[in-house]
């Protein structure tokens, strides 16, 4: 039921209309790095001290300064919407007053009502600049924000959403306007990309490709899944009856090298409403630097970088692999590699940003790191070289870009101890351990995120499949003389697959992520993001790039589930177009 805007409103609303042209200060002095972020974020409201009335702010630092220094307190569980903190085409200020006689606040979008409140010989209100900005029409996911207020209750204003405005009538609230058209949830979406579909890629992947598959296969990154696609005999045997036709990207078999495969796939996740690309890096400890980065600095080198965020995920894996024979990090190489992380990717004008502007770095794999290059197997965690590589980045971040880092570690290693320096966790792809049933995993879930602590990036399995590694990176475990039952035992043994993973059980996980979302008492910083495993982990099958048999479904189903606005839509097979501009070559170091 629609709730019933009194006379008063209409009046107001044309007040709304004012264009604001002279630049107005912020609500409060917040850093630099703050007002990099773009997007909107979340408005945090406050109980003000002694509970005299609400508090509301954009700015995560003028909250906690609120909490430390004025002894306010958050409300975790508001729910008030998303606004920006610049102004846009088509946008609005909302302006925040203060009572003049205790610690008390009013949002108004009306200047005329600001101005009536905060000036004149003896003022109610005090005019303390603009919180942050609102759509001044209706736009796609937005509903209207409204002032309320319950009469009888001195200090009661609050804004209200409208799909909240019915259950606040029958508290005895009563709208006094609206304030502009805001996002009640604004999730950011990204895709964990795999970079290494070039020939600077595994080497050594793929010289074993080319000795199952023969001297045809040679140099074939793509090896194994182009195999599967075209029902190569080594690649199927096992599965005679499994469609693998999916196994090819819409855009063909790439190569990451070029930046116009990059072009492409950006066009197709900022088409779809995606907000980042979060990038694989490993480390080559024998020349002390990075390595399988080809992907990545294409990314930086495309024509249309700027429509898409993205970050960098370390893997410092403990085993070996790699032209550096490990892919470990020493220590006497964590400054080496924090200054490569630093000036060469948290420095970029688009790197991905928390909702209080830090630059991110998420860790994919911490084992690794302090360890030598060569020894015995050891997946233990170094809690001090890890503080060491996180002091080290936040040292470097400090001195070249005077912003501090928001660093977060995955869950596979574990939850962050304060000994690591860290500042949250994020999951990367799921398997369950339990049933190997994706409709198992799926299920479960939001029971997995409520055992992790503090702040958690949120993830989303498209699926998981290994089976496209047989003969490669995992040898064909069945034997001649093994019975169908034996054979079945032994697969299921050697490779991970779920066999009932389905388009509508992804389109359940990511219901269940952002119900996971809606109901969420985190700290806001990263609360709204989502990570998807992933882009194009083609030999793991975690893959939401679009293919040859499915286009565009997995990228609708993020963008319907989530309820992301951003694009047009997903175009399968896009043509980016920049004029007559040739795309540069890779970006180097």
């Amino acid at each position: 039921m629609k709730a019933r805007i009194p006379l008063a409103v209409a009046v107001l609303v044309a007040a709304l209309t004012s264009v604001f042209t002279a630049p107005v200060p912020s609500a409060t002095a917040v850093g630099n790095s703050e007002n990099k972020v773009t997007d909107p974020v979340p408005l945090l409201e406050l109980h003000t001290a002694g509970d005299v009335g609400l508090f509301w702010t954009l700015s995560q630092a003028e909250a906690e300064a609120a909490v430390t220094s004025h002894r306010m307190r958050k409300r975790v569980n508001a729910r008030v919407g998303y606004l920006r903190r610049a102004a846009f085409p088509g946008s609005q200020p909302i302006y925040r007053l203060r009572k003049q006689t205790e610690s008390a606040y009013l949002l108004t979008a009306s200047v005329s009502e600001r101005d009536q409140l905060t000036t004149g010989p003896s003022p109610a209100f005090r005019y303390e600049g603009i919180v942050g900005h609102a759509s001044a029409t209706a736009q796609p996911g937005t509903e209207v924000l409204y002032r309320m207020r319950k009469d009888g209750l001195v200090n009661s204003w609050r804004p209200i959403l409208a799909s909240h405005v019915e259950a606040m009538q029958a508290q005895g609230y009563r709208i006094d306007g609206p304030l502009g058209h805001v996002h009640p949830r604004w999730i950011r979406t990204g895709a964990i990309y795999f970079g290494v579909f070039d020939a600077n890629g595994n080497r050594s992947m793929m010289d074993r490709i080319e000795q199952y598959y023969g001297p045809d296969s040679a140099n074939d990154w793509w090896g194994g899944v182009r195999h599967a696609h075209d029902r190569h005999p080594k690649a199927v045997r096992h599965w005679p009856d499994e469609d693998f036709s999916h196994l090819k990207p819409a855009i063909g078999y790439y190569d990451d090298a070029r930046p116009e495969t990059l072009e492409k796939q950006i066009a197709q996740a900022a088409g779809a409403g995606l907000d980042h690309f979060a990038f694989y890096w490993y480390w080559n400890p024998a020349a002390a630097t990075e390595q399988y980065a080809t992907g990545l600095r294409s990314f930086l080198a495309a024509r249309n970088r700027s429509d898409l965020k993205f970050t960098v995920l370390p893997c410092i894996h403990p085993w070996g692999g790699g032209a550096g024979g490990t892919l470990r990090m020493p220590s006497e190489q964590i400054t080496r590699a924090a200054q490569i992380l630093v000036d060469e990717y948290l420095a970029q004008p688009n790197i991905l940003r928390a909702n209080d502007g830090r630059p991110m770095l998420q860790l994919c794999d911490v084992r690794g790191i302090g360890k030598p290059n060569g020894g015995p197997p050891d997946n233990s965690i170094d809690a001090a070289a890890v503080r060491q590589f996180t002091d080290a980045v936040r040292a470097r971040a400090l001195t070249t870009l005077g912003e501090e880092v928001m660093i977060t570690m995955t869950t596979d290693n574990g939850v962050p101890k304060p000994e690591h320096g860290l500042d949250g966790g994020y999951c990367p792809g799921r398997w369950d351990h339990q049933q190997s049933s994706y409709e198992n995993y799926v299920a479960g879930e939001r029971l997995f995120f409520a055992t992790q602590p503090g702040s958690l990036i949120r993830c989303a399995t498209s699926d998981f499949d290994e089976r496209p590694r047989i003969g490669i990176s995992k040898p064909d475990p069945v034997l001649s003389g093994d019975t169908h039952e034996e054979a079945q035992a032994k697969l299921h043994a050697a490779f991970r697959w779920y066999e009932d993973q389905s388009l509508p059980a992804f389109r359940d996980l990511l219901a269940n992520v952002r119900a996971d979302l809606d109901d969420s008492t985190r700290e806001s910083t990263v609360d709204n993001f989502v990570l998807l495993y992933a882009w194009n982990e083609w030999h793991e099958g975690g893959v939401i790039e679009p293919n040859a048999r499915d286009g565009c479904a997995y990228l609708d189903a993020v963008r319907a589930e989530l309820r992301l606005t951003k694009g047009t839509g997903c175009v399968a097979n896009p043509t980016p177009e920049f004029g007559t501009t040739p795309a540069a070559g890779p970006a180097t170091m």
